[in-house]
């Protein structure tokens, strides 16, 4: 074999190779995740199973007054157990929308640090114990057992607690915990607790609450109250943390709700839950079989060192510790960890790397005698991967839904076999289509990579630009984009070869772990807006793969 083609070879895997571990990584999320043992002194996820082991060994919603009642009482005496100030809260006559009444029960505790007085703080953790009442799941009627949701919530808050005991001689603030009752029918609980013992908040100036959608997949910082720059703070000492302000963005405009919705507005705090695996969630294969450790563990490695620097930190015991009026653009790529940005501060980016693209592309022009104008008809090609990669998805979608029997809706096709099979060979499909079109029209010669490379980024410029322009949310965008430009100036001093690969890989690194993020949370009905996304990404790469293999 010449030497050129095995050059060529090598190149081929390395470029890919990388490509390919950013990918698993970014899907992965948190593969270096260790399950610690019931022994261990750290969060330990096997003792949360052990405790959602009993809560969900029958359904217990309000269809189930006793079986609920039975997981009660084991949550006060395990609240005790832990030496809180444990109490139960009663509400009779509750209406049900299905006819009717019931009767609900909050469990409270509090605890107290070491020095107590009229103006202590505390954190309050929430999750809510009941499960799902019966659900419709295509042909059959199900229960689920609760053993995500909420078990999940449950169970962290009880072992986070266990952890900060070990240091409560340091507590400068304490804890308090309420699991509300009724959460999955209208919130019953939390309005009840505001209607009539909202005495039970005073102090509290930081909630966190604990959710699960779905049963598995890396515990997700999803949504914030308004005015988040000294919640985001906090966040920082998380652990593997997995967040987009977009998702708060997108989660403020659905019609879902947690026990968070109705005390974000005068408390300050975070909502976290799992959200892979959909089918599960609020069925009967939401039972202890099917928990994740490695979701469990996620959960602690980011809460537990947000509890220990709240209770240790003596800036947190002010009224309005974290009371701001400014909200950040954040979000987290694998590996490289969280980042947080004011609001000027993102727009100021947003305005550096259009004016980067500018002066990159005017160098290009100059030295490579590019044409803006051929530019501009290469642009075309990426606008119509762009605009069929949407119609093509969701026909996908809409097609799999209709074999599965299951009415098609943007946001929610829960129970569609093989969803991911169908998801990643429709990325797989898409990807090889970008390549053999680009092989194809790469014969015309090196031109062609640098204008058909610069009307792809260009498409992404304006593309971000019109996203930072209505929402502010462009990260998944505006990253690559700029990952690549960075790659392209590197070029002219001849390290493009590092940086076309470093570009690559973050590309991949961002472009796969927001697109799982996406898959979860709106279901394979919303795979066009997923496939639009990797027409813009497969496009970057296989364009700087180019340039990386001929050596510029």
């Amino acid at each position: 074999m010449p030497k050129m083609k095995i050059r060529s070879a090598y190149k081929t895997i390395i470029f890919y190779t990388a490509a390919i571990i950013a990918a698993l990584a970014a899907y992965q999320i948190y593969p270096s995740i260790d399950i610690n043992d019931k022994d261990s002194s750290s969060f330990s996820s096997v003792r949360v199973a052990d405790d959602i082991n009993i809560i969900s060994k029958q359904p217990h919603s309000i269809e189930h007054p006793k079986e609920k009642k039975v997981v009660a009482e084991y949550l006060f005496h395990r609240l005790e157990q832990l030496g809180g100030k444990a109490q139960m809260f009663e509400y009779d006559s509750i209406e049900c929308k299905f006819g009717g009444h019931f009767n609900i029960a909050n469990i409270y505790a509090s605890f107290d640090p070491p020095a107590v007085s009229d103006s202590t703080r505390y954190i309050l953790l929430v999750a809510h114990y009941d499960s799902r009442y019966s659900q419709r799941v295509l042909e059959d009627t199900v229960y689920s057992y609760g053993a995500a949701d909420d078990g999940y919530g449950v169970g962290v808050i009880l072992e986070s607690i266990n952890v900060a005991l070990k240091f409560r001689n340091d507590w400068k603030q304490g804890i308090k915990v309420l699991y509300t009752d009724a959460e999955e029918h209208n919130l019953d609980g939390m309005r009840s607790i505001l209607l009539h013992d909202n005495h039970l908040l005073n102090g509290v100036n930081l909630v966190i609450n604990v959710e699960a959608r779905g049963v598995k997949g890396p515990a997700l910082l999803f949504e914030t109250s308004a005015g988040n720059k000294e919640v985001m703070e906090l966040y920082k000492k998380a652990r593997n943390p997995y967040t987009y302000s977009l998702t708060t963005l997108v989660y403020r405009i659905l019609s879902n709700d947690t026990d968070f919705s109705l005390i974000k507005d005068s408390i300050p705090g975070m909502n976290f839950s799992v959200i892979d695996n959909l089918k599960y969630y609020h069925t009967d294969k939401d039972n202890f079989s099917n928990i994740s450790l490695k979701s469990l563990e996620h959960y602690g490695m980011q809460i537990v060192p947000m509890i220990e620097e709240y209770l240790k930190g003596e800036k947190f015991g002010a009224e309005m510790a974290f009371v701001s009026d400014d909200d950040l653009v954040f979000f987290t790529i694998p590996l490289l960890g969280l980042f947080c940005f004011t609001k000027s501060g993102y727009v100021a980016l947003n305005i550096l790397t259009l004016i980067f693209f500018a002066i990159v592309l005017l160098i290009y022009m100059k030295m490579k005698g590019l044409k803006l104008y051929m530019i501009f008809r290469r642009m075309l090609w990426p606008l119509a991967f762009f605009a069929g990669s949407f119609v093509a998805g969701e026909a996908v979608g809409w097609l799999a839904a209709c074999i599965n029997g299951e009415k098609f809706d943007f946001v929610s096709v829960k129970y569609v076999e093989h969803d991911y099979v169908i998801v990643l060979v429709s990325m797989a499909v898409l990807f090889l289509w970008n390549l053999i079109f680009y092989r194809l029209k790469a014969r015309k010669g090196i031109r062609f990579g640098y204008e058909y490379l610069f009307a792809v980024l260009m498409f992404a410029q304006l593309l971000s630009f019109v996203l930072m322009l209505s929402v502010l949310e462009n990260f998944f965008i505006l990253v690559p984009l700029f990952a690549a430009l960075c790659a392209l100036f590197l070029a002219i001093f001849k390290y493009g070869r590092v940086g076309f690969l470093l570009s690559g890989t973050v590309t991949m690194l961002l472009g796969f772990s927001f697109c799982y993020c996406l898959v979860t949370a709106l279901t394979i009905g919303s795979l066009g807006v997923v496939l639009m996304l990797c027409s813009v990404y497969f496009s970057m790469i296989i364009g700087q793969y180019y340039l990386f293999k001929r050596n510029v």
